[in-house]
């Protein structure tokens, strides 16, 4: 009897043991079944195209529109006041340097010159006389030293008289053309009055005004060509520089120095000018792949060998529609052709390389 209650409680025990087991131990058992979500963030690396450029020669000739320019114009003017006795060149005549074109009255300037010369012959024979005989002690220092002032004072007269009498010539100052002429015979001019405007022809410039972006790319001696409406072509070369803009146009002055030996070309003429300038290593490239940095400088994008982006700023040489040349990249670069607008300066990327002609 004892014997059948000690089983009847054994069961007991072990089945509530059981019953037990399944609800403490289920719970933490399903738990360790479930799988652990990985919450740590992964940085996607973006895909950009790319193409790898060369640098090429670059020589874009400035093409802007000039005009010619006589090299020198003056206006001879009289030194001398008088009445017009002689005109030995007109208007439109060809001159050479130190010509006479025209000549003023004498009237008594060549009596002058005659008078200042005998005078100084004449203190002439005193200062050496008072020098003789200062050295024999029979005259003073003070008497030697007036003897010399008056002299000085002849010889400054005789040099002014003959100036004056040299200036009723009237000569050209350069080879040249007479431009116009504001004087005839029997006219009386006074000092300062203008007589005849001389140009120089030869050679003969031409002025053009250059941009900033492209008056570096010129230096004195570059060759030049201009061609006029009328279809005749020159060639010059560079022979001035401004060396600061114009305040309005913020352009600069460039003059082109040509032979004009017969002075076929005219002052004045309108022409297409051609500059030609040195040849750079330069790239060429879609406009579209360029971008702006946080500062605002213009630049493109690249790859480097590690695959990390970089911005370089360029400068720009000349542009079109379709594409452009551009400074500032080294000889053999990997171009972003397509997503440099969503990729940074440093950050890395995966590049796919485009082949083919064309700048993407």
């Amino acid at each position: 009897m004892k014997s059948s209650k000690y089983i009847a409680v054994g069961i007991s025990v072990v089945a509530l043991i059981w019953i037990l087991s399944g609800i403490f131990f289920s719970g933490s058992g399903e738990k360790a079944k479930e799988p652990v979500e990985d919450t740590t963030p992964t940085k996607k690396i973006l895909e950009v195209r790319v193409k790898d450029i060369t640098a090429q020669s670059y020589a874009n000739d400035i093409v802007v529109t000039g005009r010619t320019n006589a090299s020198r114009t003056v206006a001879v003017k009289a030194k001398i006041k008088g009445q017009i006795h002689v005109l030995l060149k007109e208007k439109g005549c060809r001159v050479e340097e130190k010509e006479v074109i025209a000549k003023i009255e004498l009237s008594d300037r060549e009596a002058k010159v005659i008078e200042a010369k005998q005078r100084f012959e004449q203190r002439q024979i005193e200062y050496n006389a008072a020098k003789s005989l200062e050295k024999s002690g029979f005259n003073s220092r003070v008497t030697l030293t007036r003897s010399l002032a008056d002299l000085e004072t002849a010889r400054a007269e005789l040099t002014k008289a003959v100036i004056e009498q040299e200036n009723t010539k009237i000569k050209a100052p350069f080879e040249g053309l007479i431009y116009d002429q504001e004087v005839e015979v029997g006219d009386y001019v006074s000092v300062g009055d203008t007589m005849f405007t001389i140009v120089d022809m030869d050679p003969i410039e031409l002025i053009v005004f250059v941009s900033e972006r492209n008056i570096s790319s010129i230096r004195l001696g570059h060759g030049a060509s201009a061609l006029f409406y009328n279809g005749d072509t020159v060639t010059g070369k560079v022979s001035y520089i401004a060396p600061v803009a114009d305040k309005s146009t913020r352009t600069f002055r460039v003059e082109i120095s040509t032979p004009n030996p017969d002075y076929s070309i005219k002052d004045g003429l309108t022409a297409k000018v051609r500059i030609s300038v040195e040849e750079k290593k330069a790239h060429k490239i879609s406009p579209s792949v360029l971008s702006l940095n946080d500062v605002g400088q213009v630049g493109v994008k690249i790859v480097n060998t590690q695959n990390i982006v970089q911005f370089v700023p360029v400068t720009i040489l000349s542009d079109t529609s379709d594409y452009m040349w551009i400074l500032g990249l080294p000889d053999i670069v990997r171009l972003i052709t397509v997503g440099q607008d969503f990729v940074s300066h440093g950050q890395t990327v995966r590049p796919v390389v485009t082949d083919g002609d064309g700048l993407l």
